[in-house]
C-alpha cells in the first residue's frame, strides 16, 4: 500500500469517525475502509466498558458470532499480543508473530482458536481516546501470510481515531425516555454455559440488550461470565439499542455464574459521558455540583474558586455538549427527558 494510498484512508476514516453514526454504523464504515486499506479473511470489532475493559459488543465480518470459547481465550490479558498489553503501551497495534519472536504456537490463543482455523496472521489494534479503550479490532489472515511491521505502523495511526469514533457513538443514545420503570433480574448460568434459572425481569432485560427466544446470550454476558469465572465478580455498562443504559453484574460461585441486570445509576453513566465530551477535571467536578442543584455560589464555595471561574467553565460544558441551560445539562447527565435538547445524541 503506498503512502498516498494511506493518506486518502486515514483522511476518510477521520470523517466516519467524527460523523453522525451510531456504533454498527462506524464500525461497518470504518471496516469497509480497512479491508481495502489492510487486506484479510477475517475480522471483529469489539465495543468495550473503559472502566472494565470488558467487551460489551462485537461486530464480526466473515467469522462466526464469537462463543465461550472465544470469551474465553482471545481476551486473556498476559497472551502475547493482548489487548491489555496493546492499550496499557505503545504502539497500540500489534501483529502475533512479531510478539511471539515468529513462535506462534507460545500464545494461548494461537494454539487454541488461530491454528484451528488456518489463521497464521494476526493484526490488534486497541482503540483508545483520553487514554481509555472504547474498542478493539482483530484482524485476520490465513496461513501462510501474515501482516507486516509496516502495516502494523498504519494500524496504530488509526487508534485514536477510531477510538474517538467509538467513544462518542457508544454514548451518542440518550437513556430511552419512554422506557417503563423494571426491576432488576437475576439469571444463573451453569458450567456448561447454559441458563440454569431466569427471572421474568431478566428476559425483559435480555430483549432490550437484543437476545432472541433460543439464541445465544448477547456477547456482554458471555464475556462477563468468562471474567467473573476468573475474577470471580466482574461488572459492566453497555448501552442497549433502545438507548437504556444496562448494569451488568456477575459473580462465580463454584461453576455457577449469577447475574444481576438492572438500569444504570446515572452516577454509573456520567463519567462515560464526561469522557466522550472531553470534559476537564474541573468541569467534571462542576457538572457533578450542577446534577446534585448547587448555585454557582454554592459550587465556587465547594471548589475554592470564584463564581466568574465558574461561570466560564459552565460555558464551555454548555458549548460541549450542546446544552443551554442547567436543566437541560442535567437531563443529558441523568437520562430525562428534555424537549430543549439541541444537539443530535442519536
Amino acid at each position: 500500500m503506498t503512502s498516498r494510498v494511506r493518506e486518502r484512508t486515514l483522511e476518510r476514516l477521520v470523517r466516519v469517525a467524527a460523523a453522525d453514526l451510531g456504533t454498527a454504523e462506524l464500525i461497518d464504515e470504518a471496516g469497509a475502509l480497512l479491508a481495502a486499506a489492510l487486506p484479510h479473511d477475517a475480522g471483529c470489532w469489539h465495543t468495550t466498558d473503559p472502566g472494565s475493559m470488558i467487551e460489551t459488543g462485537y461486530r464480526a465480518h466473515h467469522m462466526p458470532p464469537p462463543d465461550a470459547a472465544v470469551a474465553r481465550f482471545a481476551y486473556l490479558p498476559d497472551d502475547y499480543n493482548s489487548f491489555a498489553r496493546l492499550a496499557a503501551g505503545r504502539p497500540h497495534s500489534g501483529v502475533l508473530s512479531e510478539l511471539t519472536g515468529g513462535q506462534l504456537s507460545r500464545s494461548v490463543r494461537y494454539r487454541e482458536l488461530l491454528r484451528p482455523n488456518n489463521i497464521t496472521g494476526e493484526l490488534r489494534i486497541a482503540l483508545l481516546a483520553g487514554g481509555d479503550c472504547w474498542g478493539n479490532v482483530s484482524l485476520f489472515r490465513e496461513s501462510p501470510r501474515d501482516f507486516t511491521p509496516d502495516e502494523r505502523d498504519f494500524a496504530d495511526q488509526l487508534s485514536g481515531v477510531l477510538g474517538g469514533g467509538l467513544r462518542q457513538a457508544g454514548v451518542r443514545a440518550r437513556c430511552a425516555p419512554d422506557s417503563e420503570t423494571r426491576w432488576p433480574g437475576v439469571l444463573v448460568l451453569d458450567g456448561a454455559g447454559e441458563i440454569a434459572t431466569m427471572s421474568e425481569p431478566a428476559r425483559s432485560w435480555l430483549a432490550e440488550l437484543g437476545a432472541r427466544e433460543g439464541e445465544a446470550l448477547p456477547f456482554a454476558l458471555i464475556a462477563l461470565a468468562e471474567r467473573a469465572r476468573t475474577d470471580r465478580d466482574a461488572w459492566a455498562r453497555v448501552r442497549a439499542d433502545g438507548g437504556r443504559w444496562i448494569s451488568l453484574h456477575a459473580s462465580a460461585t463454584g461453576d455457577q455464574v449469577a447475574f444481576v441486570l438492572q438500569e444504570a445509576h446515572p452516577g454509573a453513566i456520567a463519567p462515560l459521558l464526561y469522557a466522550a465530551f472531553a470534559f476537564t477535571t474541573r468541569e467534571r467536578e462542576i457538572a457533578d455540583l450542577v446534577v446534585q442543584g448547587c448555585s454557582t455560589a454554592a459550587i465556587a464555595e465547594r471548589l475554592f474558586i470564584s463564581p466568574l471561574t465558574v461561570q466560564t467553565d459552565l460555558t464551555s460544558i454548555f458549548a460541549k455538549t450542546g446544552r443551554r441551560s442547567r436543566r437541560q445539562l442535567t437531563g443529558l447527565l441523568t437520562g430525562a427527558p428534555d424537549a430543549g435538547n439541541t444537539r443530535n445524541l442519536g
